[in-house]
């Protein structure tokens, strides 16, 4: 009898991105798979279904879950996924009210009250970090005693909520299981990151850090904090050859808020990296100011072909207003260093800062264009939960704040001085500038290794092409 599955709930790529849903991916879902390698670890019997992946109905879930026997459901949530993760537990309930349903994910670590308190069918929520909460709550539940002992809770008891003390973080990241990749789908045939930001089939997400000392107003960090925490080298190394030997990944995207913030790790992996000579390539994302040449020859040898920069405006003032701690100057060296490196730069940029004005719309699209970089996503500002900006939004503009439109690719924010529409029209106007060059065209021909390439190429044009020819909501301030 399974004792514990854990779900991630259905959401379709198109409830993700909208109109630009053909060129989006499906990913794995990393935080289930560590909690999943937790619970087996220490002896219960457990089973992820990963819903977003498998398009399996509520009703499918509802029945998978039943015919396993689990005692307790697990189900994670973003902002954009809590409601379906909501229809999950109801499901759940109403079949069978002895089964316990557990929330977690960054959208409950923001909010968990008022998570708790919309969404009725949640017995219990776990804030951050869930890698020992998960265990220590387990165990309770188990033996019957009383949670208010169990760190980084909120629970119902009675008619109300009571949430006991935050759980510190995890420190020592090597000591955790591997992502228990096993009880996912399958990774090479159910899942796939955006192609235009691949050279080789199959790939596979990677997080080996923890954390960012960032202070940008529109990140949330709610769970994993400004505690930047990381895996050894070594470690890293180990879960790369797991992904090539055991699962046949060829391309590794690691998905850290910074990975280049530890330099003798990162040096390190390279030596590893470039020692044991696996036949994988890999992507990371990193701050502008945190790159060298040095860094990026040893990055380059080491098989790194792509990096990701949050470069967000072309405006120093709007900079500064987010906090983002760089400078255009900072952005323009990183850039070059990259390709002076022979790495591909890419950035993402933001429309829709607060104290966005028209001069500083042009001067991102403008930017974003005189950069050379090889790809270059523009999403909306959107204050999600967990970050400043979701405090203070109203100081800033018009927050329309519907947890299901707060995905980035729909304005739910809007400046004070501009409208909806116009924030609509800079970013038909960065993606079109940006991709309708022939430098940026040709490159994309150039791509192109395998009838797969061509075919997600050409779904990734029609939805951009999709995109721009929308007509504008006319008349709305969201």
């Amino acid at each position: 009898m399974t004792s514990i599955v854990f779900v991630n709930p259905p959401l379709s790529v198109q409830d993700r991105y909208g109109l630009k849903s053909q060129g989006g991916a499906e990913t794995p879902p990393l935080g289930l798979a560590c909690l999943a390698a937790m619970t087996r670890k220490h002896g219960y019997d457990t089973a992820v279904i990963d819903a977003a992946a498998t398009n399996m109905s509520y009703e499918e879930i509802t029945r998978e879950i039943l015919e396993r026997g689990c005692k307790y459901v697990g189900i994670t949530a973003a902002t954009i996924s809590v409601r379906n993760a909501g229809r999950v537990a109801e499901l759940i309930k109403a079949a069978d009210k002895g089964i316990t349903t557990i929330i977690g994910g960054p959208h409950l670590s923001a909010l968990p009250e008022e998570t708790m308190s919309r969404y009725l069918s949640f017995d219990i929520g776990v804030i951050g970090e869930g890698d020992y909460t998960i265990i220590d709550l387990l165990e309770h539940l188990e033996t019957g005693k009383e949670l208010s002992s169990v760190k980084g809770l909120v629970y119902r008891n009675g008619g109300g909520l009571v949430t006991t003390d935050g759980r510190p973080r995890v420190h020592n990241l090597d000591e955790l299981p591997f992502p228990a990749w096993d009880l996912l789908p399958n990774l090479a045939k159910f899942y796939c990151p955006p192609v235009h930001t691949l050279k080789r089939f199959p790939a596979a997400l990677l997080i080996a850090s923890r954390g960012c000392p960032g202070k940008c107003m529109f990140c949330a960090r709610t769970v994993y904090g400004n505690s930047l925490r990381a895996h050894s080298a070594e470690y890293t190394f180990e879960m790369i050859k797991d992904l090539y030997l055991n699962y046949g990944i060829r391309e590794i995207q690691i998905r850290d808020d910074n990975f280049v913030a530890y330099r003798q790790r990162l040096v390190r992996l390279c030596e590893i990296l470039r020692r044991e000579k696996l036949d994988v390539v890999w992507t990371c994302a990193g701050r502008v100011d945190m790159v060298t040449p040095d860094i990026l020859k040893v990055m380059k040898e080491a098989g790194c072909w792509q990096i990701w920069y949050g470069i967000e405006s072309g405006s120093q003032a709007i900079l500064d207003t987010v906090k983002k701690n760089v400078t255009i100057k900072q952005i323009e060296d990183a850039v070059q260093m990259t390709l002076d490196a022979g790495i591909s730069p890419c950035g993402f940029f933001i429309i829709g800062h607060p104290s966005e004005t028209i001069e500083t719309l042009e001067a991102t699209v403008e930017f974003a264009r005189r950069l050379r970089l090889a790809e270059a996503h523009f999403s909306f500002m959107t204050p999600f939960p967990g970050s400043e900006l979701y405090e203070r939004a109203e100081e800033y503009g018009v927050f329309h704040n519907d947890w299901t439109k707060l995905n980035g690719w729909q304005v739910t924010f809007v400046p004070h001085g501009l409208t909806a529409e116009v924030l609509e029209h800079y970013s038909k106007k960065a993606f079109s500038r940006f991709y309708f060059r022939p430098r940026i065209v040709i490159s994309y021909i150039a791509k192109i290794r395998s009838w797969k390439h061509l075919r997600f190429y050409f779904l990734g044009l029609v939805s951009l092409l999709e995109f721009l020819i929308r007509k504008p909501h006319t008349k709305r301030q969201v």
